[in-house]
Formats: structure tokens, sequence, C-alpha cells
């Protein structure tokens, strides 16, 4: 099957020659915009060059480590910009951490700057004052030279996988990494810089800084900022100055398809990239059938490959929705089953893969890397099988559950449900048991205008699925608990739940 791409070689090679090639050769063409304040090129290459002028005055030097934190913002991305200009290197923080959480991973970072807008005060509490800087438009200083460019090995950026709890893992990618990941979506979703995006999701998110952001940077093409994600402000947004491109996960753009003004506001849009989890068809044929001229993309991908690992093109989103299609140029992709053998087609293991966006490893954490990493392939540790040149996302290793000897994923159960009129999203999770081990359950949104009835679907389950796959006990939760992306958190119903069973 094969692919539609742009065959350009990546023109850059790193963000900082594109920021400062689009400032000389398209410099009043507006490149960043939050609400009513707009930069050109121009304006944009001015405004970071003087803000990585006040960072060395701060001491940050290269090399050395300097997080940020807050919502989406001017200020954030410039910032952003210009610790990697300085060969130095930027860890974008969940905001949603607590006082201690964000704590330990200063200290591991040993970060020399910590820099917080007004909102997020409080999550730099625990962290030595010394090291904590306000992230606002004041921080400029005068240039009296400007940097050389960024050597292209050079560690750039640590993003942090372990979302809101667990132990923190800081991937760790180069300057060119960084860059080639965003250009990856350049030559899969065939963009220009005649095109625009709007960030919904929070920019420490790789959708919003590499999907997004360095997306529309190395085009040339304008990225709009959303501060924080409101359906109401979202559509007002795209409304006010429309985008031809978006991304977010599917119960985000579910939630902008139900919105009053929501004609207007896809009326722009051409491409819409959604990942995190499948689309239900049902929204598919919606979307389509009311904005006939988009081009929906399935991506699917991890922070330690920079982002994307593979998309289906839209040619196959009705038919096969739930793929996450054929890798991207510069992939190799395997599927692992025991003994690191390769497992047949159609067969479930674990997906395996390589590339030049392939992260360093996690940052000062040895045995963590030797572990995800093995003789040059990313342990992604999720399920998936290859059928009929498609590949398809099973759910996570560690998320297979083992009842009485049984072994039921969850994404092939969510998938059964998401078939149910009544249900909008789904998950199913783990209840311990000390005679099976674990016991299955559900949790369900209702779609709009429906009422979900237990009996009815646990019958339409068991004419579909063996009988110890079918959730025990199938709870309306409304919403569904979701990470800081906007995915369904599984973990957090799984603690909901056995603490009430």
């Amino acid at each position: 099957m094969k692919q539609h791409l742009d065959s350009r070689p990546m023109p850059f090679p790193n963000l900082t020659a594109a920021l400062r090639h689009w400032a000389v050769t398209t410099p009043d063409s507006l490149a960043l915009a939050a609400g009513d304040s707009e930069l050109t090129y121009a304006e944009l290459s001015e405004r970071v060059d003087r803000c990585a002028a006040w960072l060395t005055e701060q001491g940050v030097q290269a090399g050395e480590r300097v997080v940020v934190v807050g919502h989406n913002s001017i200020p954030w991305v410039v910032h952003y910009l210009a610790v990697l200009s300085l060969e130095a290197v930027i860890a974008p923080a969940n905001n949603r951490l607590n006082p201690a959480q964000f704590a330990d991973q200063v200290e591991l970072l040993d970060a020399a700057l910590v820099l917080a807008d007004e909102d997020h005060s409080p999550i730099v509490a625990d962290v030595e004052a010394s090291r904590v800087r306000s992230l606002g438009d004041e921080n400029h200083a005068t240039v009296h030279s400007t940097p050389p460019l960024p050597a292209a090995e050079a560690p750039a950026l640590i993003s942090f996988t372990s979302g809101t709890t667990g132990r923190p893992k800081g991937a760790t990618l180069t300057q060119n990494a960084l860059a080639a990941a965003s250009w990856a979506f350049v030559r899969v979703l065939r963009t220009s810089g005649d095109d625009s995006t709007l960030v919904v999701v929070p920019m420490f998110h790789n959708t919003g800084f590499i999907d997004q952001f360095g997306h529309m940077l190395l085009l040339g093409g304008r990225t709009d900022l959303l501060r924080k994600f409101r359906t109401k402000a979202a559509i007002e947004a795209l409304t006010a100055r429309p985008v031809t491109y978006l991304a977010a996960v599917p119960s985000i753009i579910r939630l902008l398809m139900l919105a009053p003004g929501a004609p207007r506001a896809f009326a722009s849009i051409r491409t819409l990239l959604y990942g995190g989890s499948p689309m239900p068809a049902p929204w598919i044929d919606e979307l389509l059938g009311k904005w006939p001229q988009l081009q929906l993309f399935h991506g699917y991908g991890l922070t330690e490959y920079g982002s994307a690992i593979s998309f289906l093109p839209p040619e196959y989103a009705r038919d096969h929705g739930v793929s996450v299609g054929f890798p991207v140029p510069g992939t190799a992709v395997r599927i692992i089953g025991e003994n690191y053998v390769d497992v047949e087609p159609g067969e479930v293991g674990e997906l395996w893969c390589t590339g030049d966006t392939m992260m360093q490893g996690y940052w000062r954490q040895p045995e963590l890397t030797q572990a995800k990493i093995h003789d040059g392939w990313l342990r992604t540790g999720d399920l998936a099988r290859l059928e009929d040149g498609f590949y398809f996302i099973e759910g996570r290793v560690d998320d297979v559950i083992n009842r009485g000897g049984e072994k039921v994923l969850p994404s092939h159960v969510e998938a059964v449900l998401s078939t149910l009129e009544s249900v909008g999203q789904s998950c199913v999770f783990p209840v311990p048991d000390p005679i099976l081990q674990s016991r299955v359950w559900a949790a369900v949104e209702e779609r709009p205008g429906t009422a979900f009835d237990e009996a009815s679907a646990r019958d339409a389950l068991l004419r579909l699925l063996p009988d110890y796959a079918v959730p025990e006990r199938i709870e309306v939760v409304s919403p569904l608990p979701r990470t800081a992306s906007g995915k369904v958190d599984r973990r957090a119903l799984t603690i909901q739940f056995a603490q009430n069973a």
C-alpha cells in the first residue's frame, strides 16, 4: 500500500536555523499568535535573541538544563526557542504535577534555571528560590552577538514520560532529532508554509511542541496558542483566526464537533490529526459527512521516539480507522514475542522501532535506558499486530488483564463497547481479586441523548466476546478521568474502583 509522501529533505538542521531563515526570507509573515497578540517571524526571532541574551546573563550555558512550566503563551515559546538557540537543554514540565514531584524532576535534571508563569508559582514551592525566575515578556537583554547554530547531535530537549504518577523518566532528544520529528509530519501530512495550526493541548506535550509548533516553524507557517483548553474558547479561537491544521485526541475533537459554532470552526480545517486512541467509526462518518474537505490522519507515536512512529492516511479512515497505519519514512518497525523473536502477521507482540528521531536515552538513568533500548531498537511497551499490511495497537504490555489465566486485551473489549449506540468512550480495567488475580470491569461515558443500560450492554458483549472478557461491572462515569494529554486515565480508574470493590 503506497503512501503519498512529501519527498523534500528536511531543509534545516535544527529549529534555530529555521527561525533565523524565515526571519530573513519572510520577515513579515505571521509566526505566532495568542489571543490578540501576534508576532511576525522577524519579531519572534528578535524576541528569542533578546531572551537568549537574558538567559546568558542568568548564567545559563550550553548543555545546562532549563525547566519551563506554564500555560500556552508567547513567553513559553520564546523561552523554549531561546534555550535551544544557546545549545542548552529545555525541559517542558507537566503543569499538573504537585510541588514534590516537580522538585524531584528539577533535582534529577540538576536544572540551572526554572521558569514558571504566575499561575504556576505554587508548583515551584519546593524548588530553591535562587533557581526560579518568572516566565514573562520582561525577560530580555541587549544582544551583543548572535550565538552560532547549535550542533546537530547536542542534547536539546528532555521530555518526561511518567505523567502525573510514577518515577520520572526524561527522554532526551538531540537538536537534529527534535527537528526531524517535526519534519516527519510535513512528509506525511504534505503541509506547506501556507498552513496554520491552533495548539489546544498543553505545550509541554509532544503534540504541542513537535506535531504542531515545530512542524509549522520548519515550514514558515503560523502557530496559534490556546492558553488552556476550554471547548468554548477553542471554538472562538478557531473562528476568530481560522487554521488549516488541527491535532488532538478524539475526546477533544468530539467536544469541538458537538459545540455551538462548530460549523464555522471546522470550515477552514483541511488536515485533522488524531491520536492517543482510535476514533470511533460513527464519529469519523459524522466528521466526513459534515466537513467533507477534511483529511483525517490517525497518528501513533511515543515521547521516547520524538512522537511519530506511524500514520494511517485519510483514504483508509473509514475502513481501517482503528489502525495506526504504516511506519513513518525512515522508521523501521518490528513486533516481538517471547524470547525476542518476531511474531507472525496476525499475532500480538510488543512493537519495537528504530530511526533518526529515537531518544538518546533517559536522562541520567542508564538502567532504565538499557531496559528500554535493546540492540538499537526502542521497546515501545505497546502491544501490536500486523494484519493485511496495517498495524494495530492492542494496548500496553502492562495493561493486559490476567483473569484466572485468561489474558484480556482492554483495547479489544473497548473496541466492541464503542459499537454500542449509547457508548461514547469507554475504559476497561482490572480490579484485584484474591482468587482470579484480576476481574474485568469497565467504565463508560454515555453518548449525548442516549441512556446506557448495563444489562443490555452485557448481553450484546456476550454475543461478541468470550465470556471471560465481558466486564463483570460496567459503570457510567461522566466524565471519564483523563491525563494531561486528554487520554482516558486507565490507572486512575483502576485505583478508584479497587478502593470501592
